[in-house]
């Protein structure tokens, strides 16, 4: 019987468009898939970039102002040593006076 025949090549058709249309699907899906995959990383790729040069420029930042910090540091150090050599040298006056060993 011919109507039969025909339900089958319908039925073959049918199939043959679902398959068509799956791989066709699929295909557009794993293009975008890469697509935005490519754009993820591009954007991580940026942002990693961005971190890495402002960690760079803190740290250099870091550095100089750990360097002005260590001089002004030395130069207080140096003025207290000076202050306590001449507290000192006062001091050892005034207990030979105060102990009227200056002869």
């Amino acid at each position: 019987m011919d109507i039969f025949k025909w339900i089958k090549d319908i039925e073959n058709v049918y199939e043959e468009l679902i398959n068509s249309a799956k791989n066709v699907n699929l295909n557009d899906i794993e293009q975008f898939r890469e697509i935005q995959r490519k754009e993820f990383e591009d954007y991580l790729r940026k942002k990693n970039d961005l971190v890495n040069n402002a960690l760079i420029t803190l740290s250099k930042d870091v550095g100089s102002e750990t360097k002005i910090f260590r001089d002004k540091m030395d130069i207080a150090i140096k003025k207290i040593e000076k202050q306590f050599q001449n507290s000192i040298q006062n001091l050892n006056k005034l207990i030979i006076s105060e102990a009227r060993l200056d002869f």
